[in-house]
């Protein structure tokens, strides 16, 4: 292996191809390998064969046809489910919170497990080569955000595009969540813009660097992305915030408006410098490694004429001389993605422990959802030195032996299911919360004092909020100044509010002298019995949360909260409500949700000993793991060379099915190899050769 690290450019030189190229009208064997693997991952002997002598068109149409913007198996439950309460759960203490961002890391490893199948198991493997060239271009590392429902609906985005509309891409990766975050547009507002989004979205996302933007064209556009950040307290969306935003005239690569983000791709896309920096990238992935000018100016023009639809420039590209070319193949190193999950799909290899597959890709440098900066993972040769060329042959070895049987987990995840318990179903008029958390807390005196709680998993009446933050505020004791998050309320809730006093956020501002004075026009009914029960409950919903911590002025987070300091605010609350609202009508259900909703895994933290979580953890991880089987499986490596249809030797008919370009002439003596199919694959797949596409 370490040959190919030192002597690449001269090992590419020495490559010939195996046969004369039968031409368009018929592919041959060795055309049906190079369409199928330039376009997956790998090649097995069926896939080629089912190709072989289709028409050039016919072929393209085919795998294009099979693009796919839903995967075959569903993401985890928990991608579409209540985003976590990132920034409460801290409150519960020490164990709770390490526990939390525990389950949140290995949620991220059951992303990557799923990925996985889903590259091995796919159907249409080039939907997930386009899915892993978006995730690449626009790279984020979900370890920054430590989200992983972000990961998964950003993995969504790409699958919905990944042979679509470009433009419609590039306006979704502006209101990504993970984007937003990984590149600080967060702190971009109008008063000290952040220009680190508007200059990757030119230099690395659409132009390219140096292309036709100026560096006043990166501090316009950054202008334009003000205000355009996450809503970190209500469910972890994009949410457009018009105070932060610059409002005032733009001149981005010419075009003066008052522009918005909604505008940028519109207008970056229009720039005539526009599309050869994508097509080249697309070109390194799928022809060669250096890109023809030519013809990138021509499927550039056809590409701007189908208004930046994906499918017509990649099937110009797939039927370009240069894509069949002969001396373009075996010209590309693959990825270490490529290299493993090419293997299993080529050799028919069941996975039975995906925890392997994807600790081998973290080994060699491509762990899914974790690209080392926004310029992606390593291209080409640069994936090659004598660490990773050695580690490379290591990992194709190990996979050489999988054991074929899965794992078994002995009953794992026991504790999970005894745990977990189904929610308490409520009354009309019953106020059911999930779980507390305390956020704020000031000392309550007999003339000011103040609290701020966030509630999970809230549900009254036909109404169900994935949190609320209710926060109370006394300057003096005849005043209250409320302050309410619901942003995600399900379906709209404080409509009349919202409309007279809109707040892009979700917060809500109430004084105690509005109600008292019946100036209530922006509430209805249900709206005030609501408030009456959330207010006319306070007291109890505070006692329920001894033992937590809460952040006070001064002190910071990690004091326990008094109870009696609290409590004696909640029950000014309480005392308003009833003359104000009334009494609530219904009851109070506490931890009405499992703990598996506030990211807990199902279990009762706050009643488990650190050694009984240790274990729960354990037993999560390896109840996580899942096998995983490709469309075509072999039942031996006689198996799959009787599968290869090529004629000849048996060494010939190998390396015509896994390799790209034939091992040199002295590397042909394998026929000593015709008894034992075994040892012929393992020598082929263990040479340099097997490392080129």
């Amino acid at each position: 292996m370490r040959q190919i690290a030192r002597n690449t450019t001269a090992l590419l030189t020495l490559l010939t191809p195996l046969t004369l190229w039968a031409g368009p009208d018929a592919m041959t064997y060795e055309e049906a390998r190079h369409l199928v693997s330039r376009t997956g991952f790998g090649a097995a002997p069926d896939e080629i064969s089912a190709m072989v002598g289709k028409s050039y068109v016919e072929g393209v149409a085919q795998i294009l046809a099979g693009v796919q913007t839903a995967p075959q198996h569903p993401m985890p439950a928990w991608v579409d489910g209540w985003a976590y309460p990132t920034e409460q759960v801290w409150a519960l203490g020490n164990t709770a919170s390490d526990l939390f961002f525990t389950n949140r890391w290995m949620d991220i490893d059951a992303m990557q497990k799923w990925w996985l199948r889903e590259m091995i198991e796919t159907p249409s493997p080039l939907t997930e080569k386009l899915v892993l060239f978006w995730h690449d271009h626009f790279a984020t590392n979900a370890g920054l955000h430590e989200e992983p429902q972000w990961a998964a609906h950003q993995n969504r985005l790409f699958r919905t595009h990944a042979a679509g509309n470009f433009t419609d891409l590039a306006a979704g990766i502006l209101e990504d969540p993970g984007t937003l975050v990984f590149l600080t547009n967060t702190e971009n507002d109008r008063v000290a813009p952040n220009e680190n989004l508007a200059r990757e979205f030119m230099e690395l996302f659409t132009l390219g660097e140096g292309r036709s933007y100026t560096e006043n064209d990166v501090v316009q556009a950054a202008r334009a992305l003000t205000g355009h950040t996450v809503d970190r307290f209500g469910a972890g969306t994009y949410v457009f915030d018009p105070e932060a935003h610059d409002h005032g005239i733009k001149t981005i690569l010419g075009n003066s408006g008052r522009h918005t983000a909604d505008d940028l791709p519109r207008i970056v896309m229009e720039d005539p410098a526009f599309g050869p920096f994508i097509v080249e990238r697309l070109w390194r992935t799928f022809v060669s490694n250096t890109p023809d000018p030519d013809e990138v100016a021509r499927l550039t023009a056809i590409w701007r004429a189908a208004d930046w639809e994906m499918t017509p420039l990649l099937r110009a590209m797939f039927l370009s001389d240069a894509f069949w070319a002969s001396q373009n193949r075996g010209t590309l190193v693959k990825s270490p993605v490529e290299l493993m999950v090419g293997s299993v799909r080529t050799l028919g290899i069941t996975v039975p422990y995906l925890d392997d597959l994807n600790w081998a890709l973290g080994d060699l440098g491509q762990e899914l959802f974790f690209p080392p900066n926004v310029g992606g993972w390593p291209e080409g040769t640069d994936w090659i030195n004598d660490a990773t060329a050695s580690a490379r042959a290591t990992m194709l070895t190990y996979m050489l032996g999988y054991d074929p049987e899965p794992r078994q987990t002995d009953g794992m995840m026991m504790m999970q299911t005894q745990a977990a318990s189904a929610p308490a179903k409520p009354a009309p008029g019953d106020l059911a919360i999930g779980q507390t958390f305390v956020i704020e807390a000031e000392k309550w005196g007999e003339a000011s004092g103040s609290l701020a709680v966030t509630l999970f998993d809230v549900s009254f009446g036909s109404h169900r909020w994935r949190s609320i933050t209710f926060g109370a505020e006394i300057p003096d004791p005849d005043e209250i100044e409320f302050s309410l998050h619901v942003a995600d309320c399900v379906p709209e809730c404080f409509a009349r509010w919202h409309k007279q006093t809109p707040d892009p956020f979700g917060w809500l501002w109430v004084h105690s002298q509005q109600i008292r004075q019946n100036n209530t026009d922006w509430m209805t009914d249900a709206d005030a019995e609501f408030l009456a029960a959330l207010m006319g409950h306070f007291p109890e919903i505070i006692a329920s949360t001894a033992g937590q911590r809460a952040w006070t002025e001064g002190a910071g987070s990690g004091n326990l909260l008094s109870l009696q300091e609290a409590e004696t605010g909640a029950n000014w609350v309480a005392s308003f409500a009833a003359e104000a609202l009334g009494p609530p009508q219904g009851e109070l259900l506490l931890a009405a949700a499992p703990p598996a909703a506030v990211g807990l895994g199902g279990v009762d933290v706050m009643g488990m000993s650190e050694d009984e979580v240790e274990r729960y953890v354990e037993e999560r991880e390896a109840a996580l793991n899942i096998s995983a089987t490709p469309r075509y499986q072999y039942e031996s490596a006689g198996a799959w060379l009787d599968a290869v249809k090529a004629g000849g030797f048996d060494s010939l008919r190998a390396q015509s099915a896994l390799l790209a370009v034939p091992l040199p002439t002295e590397g042909q003596r394998m026929e000593r190899d015709a008894s034992d199919p075994d040892a012929l694959i393992r020598h082929i797949v263990l040479s340099p050769y097997y490392q080129l596409n």
